[in-house]
């Protein structure tokens, strides 16, 4: 049997971002994997360089991986980090998995409500080789207020979870999705798991552009992770990336 690799982590009480300490890391040679936590951010991020909130008790976590998959195959990247930090969270105590649902491309819901967001980085290191950056905040103890979305979080849900336990029960799950996708090659297995568990498959939908926004119906992820979007003219389209609503979530799918 192969032993799983020892698991390497730096953790703080507080740091700026611990995207950008993962990211610092690979830079000055670290080979990855490599986890970075903290239970504090003074600047944390969200996509589309949004700032995170990032409050006292929640978890913050990022795993540094130095060349993951060909460039080609890291697009689905995003998708396997969901895809884990979802199983990590539904297997917390006193957590119901069916109620722990991921939103394209990598939200993480419970009962519709906004708990995970995840961010995915990379970069070219000098020797050439890609170093990506999956990170995540969890809200463990507690939640932003004035948000246009439902958040939530794992107290408010009652879930039986500390700062310790959840991270091991992410980390323990993402380590095993990179597993699997293996350098991308493994990602069929990933796409149906990730459908098994996402939401809105088949129902009404806006996806918001850079832009303009198109509405259709989100039918299905294609090979390479796009959200194929049905249209109104009986066409489809690939999405890449984009912002995505669902009128029956809102406001509590809306935004990301």
């Amino acid at each position: 049997m192969a032993r799983t690799p020892l698991r390497r982590r730096l953790s703080f009480d507080e740091v700026g971002s611990t995207n950008t300490l993962a990211l610092e890391a690979a830079r000055s040679g670290d080979p990855g994997p490599l986890w970075v936590t903290a239970r504090h951010q003074t600047a944390g991020r969200g996509r589309r360089g949004r700032t995170w909130v990032s409050r006292d008790g929640n978890l913050y976590a990022s795993l540094l991986l130095v060349d993951p998959a060909p460039l080609e195959r890291l697009a689905t990247l995003p998708l396997v980090a969901a895809l884990g930090v979802r199983n990590g969270i539904a297997a917390l105590p006193r957590a119901e998995p069916t109620s722990v649902r991921i939103k394209w491309p990598n939200d993480i819901l419970i009962g519709g409500r906004k708990m995970v967001g995840i961010l995915v980085e990379s970069e070219r290191l000098s020797d050439g080789r890609i170093a990506a950056v999956v990170g995540c905040g969890v809200n463990v103890a507690d939640m932003p207020s004035g948000t246009p979305y439902g958040v939530t979080s794992l107290r408010a849900e009652r879930i039986d979870a500390d700062f310790e336990t959840t991270f091991a029960a992410v980390a323990t799950a993402v380590e095993s999705t990179v597993r699997t996708w293996n350098r991308g090659e493994g990602f069929a297995p990933i796409r149906r798991d990730w459908l098994a568990h996402a939401i809105g498959i088949g129902d009404a939908c806006r996806v918001n552009l850079p832009a303009s926004a198109l509405e259709g119906e989100f039918q299905a992820l294609d090979d390479g992770g796009r959200l194929i979007l049905g249209l109104a003219d009986g066409t489809t389209r690939a999405i890449s990336a984009g912002e995505l609503f669902f009128p029956h979530l809102e406001p509590s799918g809306a935004g990301a």
